[in-house]
């Protein structure tokens, strides 16, 4: 098991491991620690994308506690009146 866990981080050889990742698929820069992608194209927690998408906008004026509009400024929401956070905030806790 041991091996096999060193095997997919450093290949066949681990004395072959540079101390680098392996580059981004979509960029030169280096992929976060066991993925294909850097910090600037992580999947999106709602659409799974790895582009630029529009969910943090859409999502984040949408209350966790009844997905109705929400005040960003105050923190409420339109529908119940309660203090409550937004859908992307909970998602990317």
């Amino acid at each position: 098991m041991e091996k096999e866990y060193y095997k997919s981080l450093y290949g066949e050889n681990p004395a072959d491991y540079n101390g680098k990742n392996a580059s981004c698929l979509l960029c030169d820069k280096e992929a976060e620690n066991l993925d294909e992608y850097c910090e600037d194209h992580q999947n999106c927690v709602m659409c799974n994308s790895n582009n630029d998408c529009e969910c943090k906008d859409e999502w984040s004026e949408v209350s966790s506690c009844c997905e109705a509009r929400m005040e960003t400024d105050l923190k409420r929401c339109y529908e119940c009146k309660d203090s409550c956070s937004s859908v992307w905030e909970e998602a990317n806790e």
